[in-house]
C-alpha cells in the first residue's frame, strides 16, 4: 500500500517540477504586475500549493484504469453512510479472527481514513499559518475542495469515464475535512510555513526603479558596446575601456545618466537620493557588469580557469538580478556595497515624478 502512495506522489511531484517551470515566467510577470518585484514569502507559499495540490491530486485520482472499458462492473461506487469503515474494519477483523489495537492500526480501512486525514492537514497548516484563516473558515475551504473531490470521483471524472473507478465516499469527506480543522490546530508548530504578508508590506515603494527596467537598459548599452567592439575596436579588450566610458565617465558627468538610463528615464544617485559621486559610481562598476567584462576579457584569458569563471559569472547574476528582484528596494550587492541606488529623473508610466523623500523613508 504504501509502495504505491509513494510511486503515485512521486508521480504528482514530477508533473509539479513541470508545471512549476512553465509557470514561473507567468508568475513573476503577476508578482510584477501587483508588487513591482517577487515578494519571496508569497512566492514560497504559492509554489507549495502547486506542489502540495498536484501531489494530493496524483494521490486522490491516479492511477487512471488501464481499460476504460471495463470500468463499469455493477459495482455499489458511492457510500453515504458514516462511519462505514468502522464497521468494515470490524467486520474485516472479525472475519480474519484478528482483534486488539494493534490489530486495528494495521487494518486497511483504518490506514485509508488515516491517509485521508493527513492528506488535508498540510492545507489547514497553510491557511491558517499563511494566510491568518479561522477555525471556520479552515473547515468551509477544507469541506469544500473535499466535496469537490467527491463529485468528480463519483461523476467518473466528469464523464470521462461511463462509471466511477474510485467510490465517492462520505467518510472521506469528514476525514478531509477533520483533516483541515487538524492541520489548523498544529500550524504554529509548521516553522516551514511563512506568514504572507499583506499587499503594502510586499509592494516595493513607489519610485522603485524595478530591475527589467534596468536590466532593460543594460541590455541597450551592451548592444552599443558590441557594435563597437565588432566594427570599429575589435580587440575585445576595448569592451572593459567603452563601458567604464559608458558607465562611470558618462554618469560621473551627466548626474548618474547612463545611455540605458536616458533611453529609460532613471539615473544612479547616492541611496538617499541625491547625486552619486565618481567613487561610489566606480565601485559600482567595479562590483557590477563593467568589472564582470573585466574580467571576461583580461583576467579569464590570463588565468585559463573555466569552471572558476561559471562561479564568477553565477555570482553576478545572482547578485545583480537574481536577489534584486525579491528586495523591496530592488537594489544589487554591488549596488548597496557603493551606497547608490537608482532614480527616476521624469514621469515614468505608473508612477509620479519624484518620490526620492518617500522612497528614503519607505
Amino acid at each position: 500500500m504504501m509502495a504505491s502512495y509513494w510511486e503515485t506522489a512521486r508521480t504528482g511531484f514530477l508533473a509539479f517540477v513541470g508545471i512549476g517551470l512553465l509557470v514561473l515566467v507567468p508568475l513573476v510577470l503577476l508578482h510584477y504586475f501587483r508588487f513591482r518585484r517577487v515578494e519571496p514569502r508569497r512566492a514560497f507559499v504559492l509554489y507549495g500549493l502547486l506542489a502540495y495540490g498536484l501531489v494530493a491530486l496524483a494521490l486522490i485520482f491516479l492511477p487512471f484504469p488501464a481499460d476504460p472499458a471495463r470500468v463499469c462492473q455493477g459495482e455499489q461506487m458511492l457510500s453515504t453512510v458514516p462511519f462505514q469503515w468502522w464497521t468494515d474494519m470490524n467486520n474485516n477483523l472479525a472475519a480474519n479472527g484478528r482483534s486488539g489495537v494493534l490489530a486495528m492500526v494495521r487494518s486497511q480501512a483504518f490506514l485509508q481514513q488515516l491517509f485521508n486525514v493527513a492528506l488535508f492537514v498540510p492545507l489547514g497548516a497553510v491557511l491558517r499559518k499563511a494566510y491568518g484563516k479561522g477555525p471556520l473558515a479552515v473547515v468551509a475551504i477544507g469541506l469544500g475542495i473535499s466535496l469537490a473531490v467527491e463529485v468528480v470521483q463519483y461523476t467518473g471524472n466528469f464523464g470521462y469515464y461511463a462509471c466511477p473507478y474510485r467510490i465517492a465516499d462520505v467518510d472521506d469527506l469528514m476525514s478531509n475535512t477533520f483533516g483541515s480543522l487538524l492541520g489548523w490546530m498544529v500550524a504554529p508548530a509548521a516553522v516551514v510555513v511563512p506568514r504572507v504578508p499583506a499587499s503594502e508590506d510586499s509592494t516595493a515603494p513607489e519610485g522603485t526603479v524595478t530591475v527589467p527596467r534596468r536590466l532593460l537598459g543594460l541590455i541597450t548599452e551592451l548592444m552599443l558596446v558590441l557594435l563597437i567592439t565588432k566594427f570599429v575596436l575589435p580587440d575585445p579588450r576595448w569592451a572593459f575601456v567603452v563601458l567604464v566610458a559608458l558607465r562611470v565617465v558618462l554618469p560621473a558627468a551627466a548626474n548618474g545618466t547612463t545611455l540605458g538610463g536616458w533611453l529609460l528615464h532613471y539615473r544612479i544617485g547616492d541611496q538617499d537620493g541625491s547625486r552619486a559621486n565618481p567613487a561610489q559610481l566606480a565601485l559600482r562598476e567595479l562590483l557590477g557588469v563593467t568589472g564582470l567584462v573585466a574580467y571576461a576579457v583580461v583576467v579569464s584569458p590570463l588565468l585559463d580557469i573555466g569552471r572558476f569563471d561559471l562561479v564568477v559569472v553565477a555570482w553576478y547574476v545572482v547578485g545583480a538580478f537574481v536577489v534584486p528582484v525579491f528586495r523591496r528596494d530592488q537594489r544589487g550587492w554591488h549596488e548597496h556595497a557603493a551606497r547608490t541606488r537608482d532614480v527616476f529623473t521624469g514621469r515614468a508610466t505608473g508612477y509620479p515624478d519624484r518620490h526620492d523623500d518617500l522612497y528614503a523613508h519607505g
